[in-house]
């Protein structure tokens, strides 16, 4: 079914509105003076540029070594409770990486709880036990990592479950040892998925604002918003965001390659499951290992913020009290996200849906580049979008800005681009050979959209929206510039609690976001392992069903593929 021409052009439409902060940023940039480029050249751009650079790489680096670490350890050898250690070590997605800054901040600062503990315990005097350095690079990058290691954890573990044995048993076979199997076999088989996880922690680490702010780590974000809240200097901000976006642009290309070549690279599951490399004494470091990580990632922060939701409850104080912000008021910023994210990722989600469509139905050089523009966007982090949109709403649509709209607007702008490729994702899952013959049986476009395609892409489009939910409701920088006044979220209120030091007015809204967002990534993940669970069943007991697929036939054997051969003939 080719695309009418409605569809072609609501996807043009789409594609330019996703387009537009960036274009708005690019000719703010170009059109400020020059007395702006040398003074931020001159001031701040090569110590913000070295800050930055080195917090993203950091990030990258630990957040790669713990994702694929624990992938090959869960998904590869006999590691005890391996659906458990699945679920748990993805769930750190729930977690903003701003509420785990908190939660640390609080245990290792100097006179923290870990500190009073100790003091406690031993009756030391303040000062005796050595404070970590959590306001440093190292601290940023550590924290940072434990909430977005995921991002490679999740992709290697399914590249891992999923991919084909054949070839490492025949390295063995030839003479190659486990190492030499792993080095020459698994490593470049996952390098696509390990190398993209790792360059979405490198986009993430460079838009993150949150957390640096919190441990007061001075990167772009930071500084533009500095520029642009404190000294209302929008030249040198938007000159600021021109750099930012320039070192985001390779990572943003680098990970769009390796989607791509993802896409087209499919490995083949095998018949059999061969028996998971054992461990033998290291069995019990390594849970241990697995163990920490998850409780530094979530079982720590979780802690932390419970307790001080129950000490602001139980024995409040003058700050809590004037703050009066009780259980209803949390509540009331709840549902706020609740629905914010609801319709943010709503309206992503419905405009996603015709550049997707338009992508899988009418492959081509024109439509590459078209979704190329639309997802261009995603070299803007939140903090730029929303500076972008408040420069387009002051120019052009006043009477928008400052409104609940003008939010949910720029929440969807942020997911569009994500849900793009969502989209285009669960619209290859519906053939187009049914669209064509229901076309030829006399269906119209409408018809055969909502009776073939949907209905087929819904599970993948549907996991699209939890993700774009997830996305939305962890939003801190955007929903700082745009909030209108008296409509706060939880990040929010999260971020003006903890600037102003009450955290125990903090931890009850970061639990509350922690919930809202945990849910979808439960769903997602339970969905998963059903459908994993599926998989395995029908290739177990109906192998044959394989055969037809493409991958299958590209990791079945010389001898198999020379028996089907003479089947057929």
């Amino acid at each position: 079914m080719l695309p009418g021409r409605f569809l072609k052009a609501l996807a043009v439409v789409v594609v330019m509105i996703a387009a537009a902060p960036l274009c708005y940023i690019l000719l703010r940039a170009v059109q400020a003076p020059a007395a702006a480029w040398f003074g931020v050249w001159n001031s701040q751009l090569p110590r913000l540029f070295a800050g930055s650079v080195r917090y993203a790489a950091a990030t990258m680096g630990i957040a790669a070594l713990l994702g694929f670490g624990l992938a090959w350890l869960v998904e590869r050898t006999d590691l005890p409770g391996q659906r458990t250690w699945r679920w748990l070590l993805a769930m750190p997605l729930a977690m903003p990486a701003y509420v785990s800054a908190l939660c640390y901040i609080l245990l290792l600062r100097r006179g923290g709880i870990t500190e009073r503990a100790y003091m406690a315990v031993t009756g030391a005097p303040l000062g005796v036990l050595p404070a970590a350095d959590i306001y440093s690079l190292g601290g940023a990058a550590l924290v940072t990592a434990l909430c977005v290691y995921p991002y490679v954890f999740l992709p290697v573990s399914a590249a891992l479950r999923g991919g084909s044995r054949t070839l490492e048993e025949a390295a063995r076979m030839l003479g190659c040892g486990g190492a030499g199997a792993f080095v020459r076999v698994t490593l470049p088989l996952v390098a696509p998925m390990l190398l993209g996880g790792t360059l979405l922690v490198g986009m993430y680490a460079l838009s993150d604002f949150g957390t640096v702010s919190m441990l007061r780590y001075r990167t772009f974000t930071v500084a533009i918003y500095n520029q642009f809240a404190g000294q209302v200097d929008r030249s040198a901000a938007a000159v600021l965001s021109l750099v930012l976006i320039a070192l985001t642009a390779p990572l943003l290309a680098g990970e769009s390659l390796l989607a791509r070549r993802g896409r087209r690279l499919s490995v083949g599951a095998v018949d059999h499951e061969p028996a998971p490399i054992p461990l033998g004494r290291g069995r019990a470091p390594a849970t241990a290992m697995v163990a920490f990580v998850a409780a530094a990632a979530l079982g720590v922060p979780t802690t932390v913020l419970a307790g001080l939701s129950i000490s602001g409850w139980l024995a409040p104080t003058q700050v809590d009290q004037i703050w009066s912000v009780g259980s209803d008021a949390t509540w009331r910023h709840g549902l706020n996200s609740v629905l914010l994210a609801a319709a943010a990722a709503t309206m992503a989600t419905a405009a996603a849906l015709a550049p997707a469509l338009l992508a899988t139905r009418a492959p081509g050089r024109i439509t590459t580049l078209l979704l190329a523009i639309g997802r261009s966007s995603n070299v803007l982090p939140g903090m730029l979008i929303g500076l972008a949109l408040i420069l387009l709403f002051n120019r052009m649509l006043p009477l928008l800005y400052g409104t609940w709209a003008a939010l949910a607007i720029g929440l969807a702008l942020r997911l569009l681009p994500q849900s793009m490729t969502t989209n285009e994702g669960a619209l290859r899952a519906a053939s187009p050979l049914l669209e064509q013959a229901a076309c030829a049986l006399g269906a119209r476009r409408l018809q055969i959209f909502q009776r073939i395609t949907l209905p087929v892409a819904r599970r993948g489009i549907m996991a699209g929206w939890l993700l774009a939910f997830v996305a939305a409701m962890k939003e801190l920088p955007l929903a700082v510039l745009l909030r209108p006044p008296g409509f706060d979220t939880l990040p929010v209120r999260i971020w003006a609690a903890a600037s102003e030091s009450v955290y125990t007015q903090a931890a009850p809204a970061a639990l509350l976001l922690l919930a809202c967002t945990a849910i979808p990534l439960v769903l997602l993940t339970a969905d998963g392992d059903r459908s994993s669970i599926h998989n395995q069943h029908n290739r177990h007991n109906r192998p044959h069903a394989t055969l037809e697929n493409p991958a299958t036939h590209a990791a079945t054997t010389p001898t198999q593929m020379a028996h089907r051969r003479r089947t057929r003939s």
